[in-house]
């Protein structure tokens, strides 16, 4: 046998629960393996020789992957975590089925890609569409996941005379007013919440530390909004005001400053 080809039937065995399920109920036939090639079927009756040994292994890396789940949620959406343990979603279950969708993949390090793509499915679970505050709270920790995501391969930022983001923070405008969760987390997902826009800057002080949420106020999300692509003093002011003034208030000024002290955007050098 060809150790690649043995190698690459074992980690499609290993996800595959059609060709796991025919294996376990096989039982010394070997009817089902007529679809497979002549060094498939060596493999696989090798395999079928040592059921118990096999399913173990099966077993074992699916109870890994599982548990693997909320780890990835704990890591990237603690907040979204605690709500869901707190209205008793059945959190196996859900993983269970995450992993059945995704065919078993194993993300390995990757646990922040593993966090949001489980965060896009449970956003889509009909036992969740009845807590639109719990939905918000996991979209704004989604956009935190994505904030680290970004930092794969983060833009580069050269002083110039420019205001521009930086790849250290987001903005996410809130439908309900998650602040009172965030500030009394004993409450995640057990109180309704009153539907209200709130701007939550997603923050990372710096690379050795967590990320941060703070409240802004409407302008200085206008502000952020306005440098998706960097501008020049008398380009923002144009955009912020409808009358065409080439330069910024004292107000924005001030509000841009916080910004930057908050690592979200660079002011011009």
């Amino acid at each position: 046998m060809e150790a690649e080809q043995v190698w690459k039937l074992w980690r499609r065995l290993l996800r595959d629960e059609n060709l796991q399920a025919q294996l376990f109920s096989a039982s010394g036939a070997t009817q089902w393996l007529e679809h497979f090639n002549t060094a498939e079927r060596t493999i696989l009756s090798a395999y079928a020789q040592q059921f118990d040994r096999v399913k173990w292994f099966v077993e074992n890396y699916q109870f890994r992957l599982i548990n693997s789940f909320l780890n990835a949620l704990e890591t990237g959406a603690p907040l979204t975590l605690r709500a869901l343990l707190h209205i008793g979603l059945d959190l196996n279950a859900q993983s269970k089925a995450f992993l059945r969708y995704k065919e078993w993949l194993d993300y390995g390090p990757r646990v922040y890609t593993y966090c949001d793509d489980a965060l896009g499915f449970l956003a889509e679970a009909a036992e969740l569409q009845d807590y639109p505050e719990i939905l918000d709270m996991m979209r704004l920790e989604r956009e935190s996941v994505r904030l680290y995501l970004g930092l794969v391969n983060p833009r580069e930022i050269e002083p110039d005379s420019r205001y521009q983001r930086t790849p250290m923070a987001r903005v996410y405008q809130t439908r309900h007013a998650l602040s009172t969760w965030m500030r009394q987390k004993d409450q995640l997902g057990l109180t309704r919440l009153p539907e209200k826009t709130e701007h939550v800057l997603i923050y990372l002080p710096n690379l050795q530390s967590r990320h941060k949420f703070t409240l802004i106020s409407p302008r200085a999300a206008h502000l952020y909004a306005c440098l998706e692509q960097p501008q020049f003093p008398a380009g923002l002011s144009q955009l912020l005001n409808t009358e065409g003034a080439t330069t910024l208030s004292q107000e924005d000024l001030a509000l841009l400053g916080k910004l930057e002290q908050l690592n979200a955007i660079r002011t011009p050098a």
